[in-house]
Protein backbone atom coordinates (compact mmCIF):
# COMPACT_ATOMS: atom_id res chain seq x y z
CA UNK A 1 0.00 0.00 0.00
CA UNK A 2 1.12 3.59 -1.20
CA UNK A 3 0.77 6.38 1.55
CA UNK A 4 1.07 9.46 0.82
CA UNK A 5 2.22 11.63 4.10
CA UNK A 6 1.58 14.99 4.01
CA UNK A 7 3.46 17.99 6.36
CA UNK A 8 4.89 21.00 7.57
CA UNK A 9 8.55 21.17 6.65
CA UNK A 10 8.88 22.05 10.85
CA UNK A 11 7.28 18.44 11.20
CA UNK A 12 9.49 16.34 8.71
CA UNK A 13 11.50 14.63 11.70
CA UNK A 14 8.18 13.64 13.26
CA UNK A 15 7.00 12.94 9.87
CA UNK A 16 9.83 10.38 9.17
CA UNK A 17 9.39 8.60 12.08
CA UNK A 18 6.07 7.85 11.55
CA UNK A 19 6.46 7.24 8.13
CA UNK A 20 8.63 3.67 9.25
CA UNK A 21 5.39 1.66 9.33
CA UNK A 22 4.82 -2.24 8.89
CA UNK A 23 6.25 -3.71 5.21
CA UNK A 24 3.41 -3.82 3.32
CA UNK A 25 3.04 0.25 3.93
CA UNK A 26 5.57 2.21 1.09
CA UNK A 27 5.46 6.01 2.88
CA UNK A 28 6.15 9.25 0.51
CA UNK A 29 7.54 12.01 2.45
CA UNK A 30 8.80 14.64 0.29
CA UNK A 31 12.33 15.89 0.97
CA UNK A 32 11.81 19.35 -0.57
CA UNK A 33 10.42 22.49 1.10
CA UNK A 34 7.68 24.28 -0.96
CA UNK A 35 6.87 27.98 -0.26
CA UNK A 36 4.42 29.45 0.51
CA UNK A 37 2.67 30.53 -2.31
CA UNK A 38 3.61 28.01 -4.52
CA UNK A 39 1.23 25.63 -6.24
CA UNK A 40 1.10 22.33 -6.68
CA UNK A 41 3.58 20.94 -9.03
CA UNK A 42 3.25 17.65 -11.26
CA UNK A 43 5.57 15.64 -8.95
CA UNK A 44 3.54 16.15 -5.77
CA UNK A 45 -0.18 15.75 -7.96
CA UNK A 46 1.30 12.52 -9.37
CA UNK A 47 2.39 11.21 -5.97
CA UNK A 48 -0.93 11.76 -4.53
CA UNK A 49 -2.89 10.53 -7.60
CA UNK A 50 -0.13 7.01 -7.45
CA UNK A 51 -1.22 6.94 -3.66
CA UNK A 52 -3.61 4.40 -2.18
CA UNK A 53 -4.19 6.75 1.11
CA UNK A 54 -3.35 10.27 1.50
CA UNK A 55 -2.02 10.85 5.49
CA UNK A 56 -1.66 14.05 6.49
CA UNK A 57 0.31 15.03 9.87
CA UNK A 58 -1.85 17.96 11.81
CA UNK A 59 0.08 20.04 13.83
CA UNK A 60 -0.36 23.86 14.44
CA UNK A 61 2.29 24.89 12.02
CA UNK A 62 1.06 22.83 9.59
CA UNK A 63 -2.66 23.97 9.47
CA UNK A 64 -1.11 27.45 8.94
CA UNK A 65 0.72 26.32 5.80
CA UNK A 66 -0.41 27.42 2.50
CA UNK A 67 0.50 24.35 0.68
CA UNK A 68 -0.18 21.78 3.32
CA UNK A 69 -3.27 23.50 2.43
CA UNK A 70 -3.39 22.72 -1.40
CA UNK A 71 -2.23 19.49 -0.86
CA UNK A 72 -5.25 18.56 1.11
CA UNK A 73 -7.75 20.21 -0.82
CA UNK A 74 -6.32 17.90 -3.72
CA UNK A 75 -6.73 14.98 -1.86
CA UNK A 76 -10.08 15.87 -0.53
CA UNK A 77 -11.26 16.47 -4.08
CA UNK A 78 -9.93 12.92 -5.15
CA UNK A 79 -11.73 11.64 -2.53
CA UNK A 80 -14.97 13.00 -3.67
CA UNK A 81 -14.55 11.27 -7.04
CA UNK A 82 -14.06 7.69 -5.04
CA UNK A 83 -16.31 5.45 -2.99
CA UNK A 84 -13.85 5.09 -0.43
CA UNK A 85 -12.27 6.81 2.47
CA UNK A 86 -8.75 8.64 1.05
CA UNK A 87 -7.75 11.11 3.60
CA UNK A 88 -6.44 9.87 7.00
CA UNK A 89 -5.94 13.23 9.48
CA UNK A 90 -3.09 12.48 11.88
CA UNK A 91 -3.11 15.18 15.07
CA UNK A 92 0.14 15.59 16.26
CA UNK A 93 0.02 18.50 18.52
CA UNK A 94 -2.42 18.51 21.52
CA UNK A 95 -4.93 21.32 22.05
CA UNK A 96 -5.92 22.04 18.38
CA UNK A 97 -9.66 22.70 17.95
CA UNK A 98 -10.29 21.03 14.64
CA UNK A 99 -13.53 22.61 14.56
CA UNK A 100 -12.39 26.28 14.81
CA UNK A 101 -10.21 25.47 11.97
CA UNK A 102 -10.01 27.48 8.72
CA UNK A 103 -10.76 25.06 5.69
CA UNK A 104 -10.11 22.60 4.66
CA UNK A 105 -9.09 21.27 7.86
CA UNK A 106 -12.16 22.50 9.98
CA UNK A 107 -14.06 18.92 8.42
CA UNK A 108 -11.50 16.60 10.01
CA UNK A 109 -13.49 17.35 13.19
CA UNK A 110 -16.36 15.33 12.10
CA UNK A 111 -14.13 12.50 11.42
CA UNK A 112 -11.58 9.78 12.09
CA UNK A 113 -8.44 10.90 12.81
CA UNK A 114 -5.05 9.62 14.78
CA UNK A 115 -4.25 11.16 18.02
CA UNK A 116 -0.08 10.77 17.97
CA UNK A 117 0.68 14.03 19.83
CA UNK A 118 2.04 11.66 22.73
CA UNK A 119 5.74 12.84 21.08
CA UNK A 120 6.92 10.38 23.37
CA UNK A 121 9.08 6.74 22.26
CA UNK A 122 5.92 4.45 23.40
CA UNK A 123 3.54 7.55 21.95
CA UNK A 124 5.00 7.43 18.52
CA UNK A 125 5.10 3.36 18.66
CA UNK A 126 1.61 3.76 19.79
CA UNK A 127 0.70 6.16 16.52
CA UNK A 128 2.35 4.16 14.56
CA UNK A 129 0.34 1.28 15.33
CA UNK A 130 -2.97 3.23 15.24
CA UNK A 131 -2.28 3.94 11.82
CA UNK A 132 -0.63 0.38 10.82
CA UNK A 133 -4.11 -1.11 12.15
CA UNK A 134 -6.17 1.34 10.19
CA UNK A 135 -4.18 1.37 6.82
CA UNK A 136 -4.90 -2.88 7.62
CA UNK A 137 -8.58 -2.60 8.13
CA UNK A 138 -9.12 0.06 5.24
CA UNK A 139 -7.27 -2.46 3.12
CA UNK A 140 -9.75 -5.46 4.32
CA UNK A 141 -12.69 -3.47 3.51
CA UNK A 142 -11.60 -2.49 0.21
CA UNK A 143 -10.95 -5.91 -0.72
CA UNK A 144 -13.77 -7.27 0.30
CA UNK A 145 -15.49 -4.58 -1.13
CA UNK A 146 -13.34 -5.15 -4.14
CA UNK A 147 -13.09 -9.15 -4.89
CA UNK A 148 -15.51 -10.81 -2.29
CA UNK A 149 -14.68 -14.01 -4.07
CA UNK A 150 -11.07 -12.73 -4.49
CA UNK A 151 -11.69 -12.91 -8.56
CA UNK A 152 -13.66 -10.00 -9.32
CA UNK A 153 -10.79 -8.41 -11.29
CA UNK A 154 -10.25 -11.22 -13.50
CA UNK A 155 -13.70 -11.21 -14.64
CA UNK A 156 -14.14 -7.34 -14.78
CA UNK A 157 -10.80 -7.99 -17.46
CA UNK A 158 -13.22 -10.32 -18.75
CA UNK A 159 -16.27 -8.76 -19.15
CA UNK A 160 -14.45 -5.81 -20.82
CA UNK A 161 -12.70 -8.02 -23.14
CA UNK A 162 -15.99 -9.40 -24.48
CA UNK A 163 -17.86 -5.58 -24.67
CA UNK A 164 -14.30 -4.82 -26.75
CA UNK A 165 -14.94 -8.27 -28.79
CA UNK A 166 -18.41 -7.24 -29.76
CA UNK A 167 -18.00 -3.99 -30.81
CA UNK A 168 -15.61 -5.13 -32.86
CA UNK A 169 -17.32 -7.68 -34.42
CA UNK A 170 -20.48 -5.54 -35.18
CA UNK A 171 -18.13 -3.09 -36.72
CA UNK A 172 -16.63 -5.73 -38.88
CA UNK A 173 -19.68 -7.22 -40.01
CA UNK A 174 -21.53 -3.48 -41.46
CA UNK A 175 -17.55 -3.31 -43.05
CA UNK A 176 -18.02 -6.81 -44.55
CA UNK A 177 -21.76 -5.98 -45.97
CA UNK A 178 -20.73 -2.90 -47.24
CA UNK A 179 -17.57 -4.60 -48.98
CA UNK A 180 -20.48 -4.98 -52.36
CA UNK A 181 -20.76 -2.16 -54.77
CA UNK A 182 -24.12 -0.53 -54.98
CA UNK A 183 -25.94 -2.17 -57.35
CA UNK A 184 -25.63 -4.93 -55.37
CA UNK A 185 -25.81 -3.71 -52.03
CA UNK A 186 -29.36 -2.52 -53.12
CA UNK A 187 -30.36 -5.84 -53.92
CA UNK A 188 -33.50 -7.32 -51.65
CA UNK A 189 -31.18 -9.76 -49.53
CA UNK A 190 -28.63 -7.40 -49.43
CA UNK A 191 -30.83 -5.11 -47.83
CA UNK A 192 -31.93 -6.85 -45.40
CA UNK A 193 -28.84 -8.56 -44.51
CA UNK A 194 -27.35 -4.77 -44.13
CA UNK A 195 -30.32 -3.36 -42.25
CA UNK A 196 -29.87 -6.60 -39.18
CA UNK A 197 -26.00 -6.46 -39.15
CA UNK A 198 -26.31 -2.20 -38.91
CA UNK A 199 -29.44 -2.47 -36.22
CA UNK A 200 -26.67 -4.67 -34.52
CA UNK A 201 -23.95 -2.37 -34.46
CA UNK A 202 -26.19 0.57 -33.10
CA UNK A 203 -27.75 -1.82 -30.10
CA UNK A 204 -24.27 -2.69 -29.10
CA UNK A 205 -22.66 0.69 -29.42
CA UNK A 206 -25.54 1.92 -27.28
CA UNK A 207 -24.32 -0.13 -24.63
CA UNK A 208 -21.09 -0.16 -25.61
CA UNK A 209 -19.81 3.36 -25.74
CA UNK A 210 -21.76 4.28 -22.17
CA UNK A 211 -19.72 1.04 -20.40
CA UNK A 212 -16.42 2.94 -21.46
CA UNK A 213 -17.13 5.87 -19.47
CA UNK A 214 -18.39 3.88 -16.11
CA UNK A 215 -15.26 1.52 -16.81
CA UNK A 216 -12.73 4.23 -16.81
CA UNK A 217 -13.28 5.26 -12.45
CA UNK A 218 -13.62 1.57 -11.72
CA UNK A 219 -10.32 0.59 -13.54
CA UNK A 220 -8.67 3.42 -11.74
CA UNK A 221 -10.04 2.06 -8.75
CA UNK A 222 -9.41 -2.00 -9.60
CA UNK A 223 -5.82 -1.66 -11.16
CA UNK A 224 -4.42 1.61 -10.33
CA UNK A 225 -3.66 5.37 -12.15
CA UNK A 226 -1.13 3.91 -14.92
CA UNK A 227 -3.82 1.73 -16.37
CA UNK A 228 -6.67 4.12 -16.28
CA UNK A 229 -4.08 6.12 -18.18
CA UNK A 230 -3.66 3.88 -20.65
CA UNK A 231 -7.86 2.87 -21.20
CA UNK A 232 -8.42 6.46 -21.06
CA UNK A 233 -6.23 6.37 -24.42
CA UNK A 234 -7.71 3.53 -25.66
CA UNK A 235 -11.10 5.14 -25.45
CA UNK A 236 -9.81 8.03 -26.85
CA UNK A 237 -8.57 6.42 -30.34
CA UNK A 238 -12.18 4.57 -30.13
CA UNK A 239 -14.53 7.29 -29.45
CA UNK A 240 -12.39 9.57 -32.26
CA UNK A 241 -10.80 7.43 -34.84
CA UNK A 242 -13.44 4.68 -34.51
CA UNK A 243 -16.78 5.19 -33.43
CA UNK A 244 -17.41 9.26 -34.80
CA UNK A 245 -14.48 8.80 -37.18
CA UNK A 246 -13.88 6.02 -39.86
CA UNK A 247 -16.86 4.15 -38.68
CA UNK A 248 -19.37 7.27 -38.81
CA UNK A 249 -18.00 8.11 -42.46
CA UNK A 250 -20.13 4.90 -43.35
CA UNK A 251 -23.35 6.67 -43.07
CA UNK A 252 -22.23 8.50 -46.49
CA UNK A 253 -22.89 4.74 -47.95
CA UNK A 254 -25.96 4.42 -46.56
CA UNK A 255 -27.34 7.50 -47.96
CA UNK A 256 -25.62 6.48 -51.08
CA UNK A 257 -28.07 3.63 -51.15
CA UNK A 258 -30.83 5.22 -50.03
CA UNK A 259 -30.70 7.55 -52.83
CA UNK A 260 -30.18 4.75 -55.64
CA UNK A 261 -33.60 4.10 -57.02
CA UNK A 262 -34.24 8.14 -57.11
CA UNK A 263 -31.14 9.32 -58.00
CA UNK A 264 -27.89 7.13 -58.49
CA UNK A 265 -29.92 4.46 -60.93
CA UNK A 266 -30.67 7.40 -63.13
CA UNK A 267 -27.03 9.44 -63.25
CA UNK A 268 -24.14 7.55 -64.58
CA UNK A 269 -21.58 9.78 -63.39
CA UNK A 270 -23.50 10.17 -59.96
CA UNK A 271 -23.30 6.63 -59.21
CA UNK A 272 -19.34 6.00 -60.15
CA UNK A 273 -19.10 9.36 -58.03
CA UNK A 274 -20.76 7.31 -55.08
CA UNK A 275 -19.22 4.09 -55.83
CA UNK A 276 -15.87 6.12 -55.60
CA UNK A 277 -16.69 7.55 -51.81
CA UNK A 278 -17.88 3.75 -50.60
CA UNK A 279 -15.25 2.07 -51.84
CA UNK A 280 -12.74 4.73 -49.62
CA UNK A 281 -14.94 4.95 -46.79
CA UNK A 282 -14.60 0.70 -46.97
CA UNK A 283 -10.84 1.06 -47.26
CA UNK A 284 -10.13 3.71 -44.69
CA UNK A 285 -11.56 1.66 -42.04
CA UNK A 286 -9.37 -1.62 -42.80
CA UNK A 287 -5.88 0.48 -40.81
CA UNK A 288 -8.24 1.96 -38.03
CA UNK A 289 -9.78 -1.44 -37.31
CA UNK A 290 -6.54 -2.57 -37.28
CA UNK A 291 -5.03 -0.50 -34.85
CA UNK A 292 -8.05 -1.08 -32.85
CA UNK A 293 -7.47 -5.13 -32.72
CA UNK A 294 -3.84 -4.03 -31.95
CA UNK A 295 -4.22 -1.31 -28.93
CA UNK A 296 -6.79 -3.42 -27.46
CA UNK A 297 -5.13 -6.46 -27.25
CA UNK A 298 -2.35 -4.59 -26.15
CA UNK A 299 -3.90 -3.05 -23.18
CA UNK A 300 -5.62 -6.37 -22.09
CA UNK A 301 -2.55 -7.67 -21.56
CA UNK A 302 -1.37 -4.96 -18.74
CA UNK A 303 -4.86 -5.94 -16.97
CA UNK A 304 -4.00 -9.29 -16.98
Amino acid sequence: MRIFISHAWEDKPLAKELAALTDFVDAWVDERELMGGQNLDPTIIRAIEDSHVFLVLLSRISIAKAWVAKEVEWALDREAGKDRVFVLPVLIDSGIDLAACAPPFAQFAERLYIDASDRSEAGKDKARAAITNTLFHWASDWLEKMEPRGDSNHRFAEALEADLAEFQTRLFAVKAALAWPLPTLVQDDAVAHLVKVKDDYNACTERFMPRLTEADGEIRWRFGVSAQRGFARLVTFIRNEVFHGAAFALNDVIESINAYDSVLSQDAAALAAAEQRRSARVAALEPVMAELVERTADYLDTLR
